[in-house]
C-alpha cells in the first residue's frame, strides 16, 4: 500500500492531536508515524526525532496562538470586554473541541522536572498570554496589576482545564471567564474567594 504524501503542517496537527492525547513521553515515534499516515522509516525524512517534532509542535502552537487567540487582545476597536471575551472563547474552543485538553499546560506538567529542552517555546506560550491579557486589563488597573491579573488567569484557566479533564465539569471553564470579564468590569482583583 503507497504511504500518502503529507505536508510539515499537516504533520504538526497531528502530532500535535497525538501529544495531547498521550503525552510526551507515552508517544512513540510509532505512535507518530502512524497517526499522519507515514511508515517510521519516512517519519525520520520530516524530523529527526520526537524530541525535535515536539519542539516544532510547541512552537507550531505557539505562531496560531499568537495569530488567532492573542491578536484579539490588540484589536482596540473592540471594547476591552469584548477583547478579553474574545481571547477566552477562542483559546477554550482550542482546548476544549480537542481530546488531551493544553497542550501547553500538559507538557509543563510532564516535562517541566526532567527535561528543559521544551523550556524556551513553554514560557514563550505564557508570556504572550501574559502579554496580551495584561494588554487589556492596562485598561483598568496600572500595568504591574494588570501583569500579575493576567498571571492568576493563567493559573485559573490551567486549573480549570485539569479540574474539567479529571470530572467533565465544563462549568468551571464558564466560571473563570465570568470571574474575568467581572474584575474587568469593576477594575478590581479578585478577592480571598477567587471572586
Amino acid at each position: 500500500m503507497p504511504v500518502q504524501k503529507v505536508t510539515r503542517e499537516e504533520i504538526l496537527q497531528k502530532a500535535m492531536r497525538v501529544f495531547k492525547r498521550q503525552g510526551y513521553h507515552r508517544t512513540t515515534m510509532d505512535d507518530l508515524a502512524r497517526a499522519c499516515g507515514l511508515l517510521k522509516g519516512s517519519f525520520y525524512h520530516y524530523f529527526s526525532s520526537k524530541e525535535v517534532l515536539m519542539k516544532e509542535v510547541l512552537r507550531y502552537v505557539n505562531d496560531f496562538n499568537e495569530k488567532h487567540v492573542f491578536a484579539v487582545a490588540y484589536e482596540e476597536s473592540l471594547s476591552p470586554e469584548e477583547r478579553l471575551g474574545q481571547l477566552l472563547d477562542r483559546l477554550f474552543r482550542g482546548v476544549m473541541t480537542s481530546e488531551g485538553g493544553c497542550l501547553m499546560g500538559n507538557t509543563v506538567l510532564e516535562t517541566s522536572l526532567v527535561t528543559t529542552e521544551f523550556k524556551e517555546p513553554l514560557q514563550q506560550h505564557f508570556t504572550n498570554f501574559t502579554r496580551a491579557v495584561g494588554h487589556i486589563y492596562e485598561s483598568v488597573f496600572p500595568a504591574e496589576k494588570a501583569f500579575r491579573l493576567a498571571e492568576h488567569l493563567a493559573i485559573e484557566i490551567e486549573g480549570s482545564i485539569m479540574l474539567v479533564r479529571l470530572g467533565g465539569h465544563e462549568y468551571l471553564m464558564q466560571d473563570c471567564r465570568d470571574r474575568a470579564l467581572e474584575r474587568l468590569r469593576n477594575g478590581r482583583e479578585p478577592g480571598p474567594s477567587g471572586s
